[in-house]
């Protein structure tokens, strides 16, 4: 089961916790969630933006609602995520059982002015949890959700109620009688592992940890007592842990050297192994059975792309009836940056017994499949189709759109899809992007905005994003870069960019930019960089390096010290970051050297800094300080904050200040730039 990503990722197409009386739910309109009034904005909003040449609007492409994070109930029942009143809430849904009918009107079941991130059931469906946080701390509190409990005030409870604490999601034991989670109450840093009893008490709630661990952990999955954890050392290096949730002993399942993948690991039925995707001994992420006894791996699927996300049912019977498989998986394999979706089934031997390819193919942000496992919900989009959940009929692979979101009047046909292009980089590696724009008229050099993932573990996707269709509507051409280090083209591609190597994927930036120029219908003096987090870090990177390049930068919550940057960050990621970068206790004069606010001298090009003042991951002071650099050179310079904010822009309120003032910036430094 992924969780879903980012808000600000989401958004970009790049990137008291409890309501003093829990809400009633709410029904909704049929057929399309209705935008509730838009609250004021806390800064001056910029005049509307006019309107694009397919008749569209920046405001009506922010008015986009999203469904994901579909979790199955049944067949029909599914409960997901929609960010129709400003923040991502929990809905309940259900389909018609004939497949061609009309997605009926979902209920609201949660309401609360910040964000639900995650959402998990419980076995039987009776009730869930789900994590929410306040302003985007990211300090995630966890909460019950009594789906029996009807429009009674008690739906909603509180579980933990820790403000400086983070706590992942709680994953149930198959009984439906405990769940587990990790937490840093310890010390802020380590998260331990801790086993709730249901139902739970508010008054004792994680007091005490069953296993201390030292690092970054998550649970996995929960079978009987034996609790599967994922250890995390770098977006590139895991292990597994089997723990004991009874006598809390622990085995490593996963011993290795060097970096080593091992992702969403979930029990087979019989509970004797576990199915994971590992990159072990492979460029590519792979579908693997694990036994959890011998530590014996044995190849399932191996493809030449990442496996990238895999699900199996939270099976009611450990025994498959006569004529069943014995395990059905749910999995996405990303291609070139598109995901398509497949159900595999297996023998008991872990062997494939069958591969259907669905019809299902864009940017997948969530997979879910039916206790049942007859169906799997999926949340997907693509650059032209705003994100839904869809069902997929596990037998015969039919698709069945499970959600109609409110689209704010946009005929979706008149989007501006995603063209893939490679090139070579200097060194010959070979470097794609997705391109965006409308067709260009005779003689028309237009310009363009280079959009950078995050990450630096991310990788650039043809997803829906408003400010990216915004501009490709307007007269803009966007490219959205996977230079080297980014994932999905292999551990050796992903790696090119590690320590020493950082700036060698900004030389990348730039010949993706100098590539863009020689084309006929673009303006080489009117490219811009924009990018969001690791991106925001490398439109800094690109405006100090390539100085001569750019007209403008947008950097949203980008690094720009990376010595304050390690300094200032969440304890509990501190570690997973110094993997990447370089520790400053080892590489200190390193990171000062590739850090751009020591290069701020060389920057020529204007420059607009947006970030959220909350932002554990990047603190504000990254934004503070270069814009105040920047200012001192006398360069024109726009600072915007946002103080309910952390590591993006999640709620339309804001978005809706944020995305024109990005707007403007461009127009005026960009569009309206005179060439040479």
């Amino acid at each position: 089961m992924r969780l879903p990503r980012l808000a600000f990722l989401a958004g970009l197409g790049l990137v008291s916790c409890a309501s003093p009386e829990p809400p009633k739910p709410v029904p909704v309109p049929p057929a399309a969630l209705v935008p509730p009034p838009v609250e004021p904005p806390e800064a001056p909003a910029p005049e509307p933006a006019a309107e694009a040449a397919a008749g569209i609007t920046l405001e009506q492409l922010l008015d986009v609602h999203r469904a994901t994070a579909p979790r199955a109930l049944g067949r029909e029942k599914f409960l997901f995520l929609s960010d129709a009143p400003g923040t991502m809430q929990i809905f309940s849904a259900s389909l018609d059982a004939a497949p061609t009918a009309e997605p009926t009107a979902p209920v609201q079941l949660t309401k609360f002015p910040d964000r639900v991130v995650a959402l998990r059931l419980a076995p039987g469906g009776k009730g869930a949890v789900f994590l929410k946080d306040k302003g985007g701390d990211e300090n995630f509190q966890i909460h019950w959700l009594d789906l029996a409990a009807g429009d009674k005030p008690e739906a909603t409870q509180a579980l933990s109620d820790a403000p400086k604490v983070r706590h992942t999601l709680p994953v149930f034991d198959d009984a439906g009688k405990r769940f587990t989670f990790t937490s840093n109450a310890r010390n802020g840093k380590d998260m331990d592992l801790y086993v709730e009893a249901l139902p739970a008490k508010k008054e004792t709630f994680g007091k005490k940890p069953v296993v201390a661990l030292s690092g970054s952990h998550a649970v996995a999955d929960f079978l009987g007592d034996r609790v599967i954890v994922s250890e995390m050392r770098s977006g590139f290096d895991q292990d597994l842990w089997l723990i004991d949730a009874k006598n809390a002993s622990k085995k490593l399942l996963t011993k290795h050297k060097g970096d080593e993948r091992w992702v969403s690991p979930r029990f087979t039925r019989d509970g004797k192994s576990l199915l994971v995707l590992t990159d072990r001994g492979r460029e590519f992420l792979s579908l693997v059975a694990l036994d959890v006894a011998t530590g014996k791996v044995t190849p399932v699927l191996e493809l030449d792309h990442d496996v990238q996300d895999l699900d199996l049912p939270s099976y009611t019977s450990r025994k498959a009836e006569a004529g069943q498989p014995e395990d059905i998986v749910a999995l996405t394999v990303n291609v070139d940056g598109v995901e398509e979706v497949h159900v595999v089934t297996l023998d008991a031997k872990r062997k494939v017994v069958s591969k259907k390819k669905t019809d299902l193919g864009g940017v997948v942000s969530s997979l879910d499949l039916a206790p049942a496992g007859d169906v799997a919900f999926v949340g997907l989009e693509r650059p032209n189709l705003p994100t839904e959940v869809y069902r997929v009929d596990v037998a015969t692979g039919a698709v069945t759109r499970a959600t109609k979101s409110h689209h704010a009047g946009i005929d979706t046909s008149r989007l501006v899809p995603a063209e893939l292009i490679t090139m070579k980089a200097s060194d010959g590696k070979t470097i794609s992007f997705f391109y965006y724009q409308t067709p260009p008229n005779a003689g028309e050099k237009r310009p363009v905005v280079i959009s950078v993932h995050g990450g630096p573990e991310g990788q650039a996707q043809p997803n829906f994003s408003p400010l990216v269709q915004w501009l490709a509507l307007s007269g803009y051409a966007v490219a959205a870069p996977n230079v080297r280090g980014s994932t999905g083209y292999g551990k050796s591609f992903s790696h090119l960019d590690d320590k020493e190597k950082r700036e060698d994927s900004v030389r990348d930036l730039s010949e993706v930019g100098k590539f863009i120029a020689a084309r006929p219908d673009v303006d080489p003096a009117r490219i811009a960089l924009l990018g969001g987090s690791y991106g925001g870090y490398m439109v800094l990177a690109g405006l100090t390096l390539y100085p001569d390049q750019w007209a403008a930068g947008v950097d949203i919550v980008g690094i720009a010290n990376f010595r304050t940057f390690l300094e200032q960050t969440a304890p509990y990621r501190r570690h997973l970051r110094e993997a990447e970068y370089g520790s400053l206790a080892k590489d200190g004069a390193f990171l000062d050297r590739v850090s751009p606010i020591h290069k701020v001298d060389r920057i020529k090009a204007p420059l607009m800094v947006v970030h959220g003042t909350r932002d554990p991951r990047v603190p504000i002071g990254e934004a503070r300080q270069i814009a105040e650099a920047v200012k001192k050179r006398g360069l024109p310079v726009e600072l915007l904050t946002f103080e309910d904010e952390g590591h993006g822009i999640a709620k339309r309120k804001n978005r809706l200040v944020a995305f024109p003032a990005m707007v403007d910036f461009l127009d005026k430094h960009v569009k309206a730039k005179a060439s040479p």
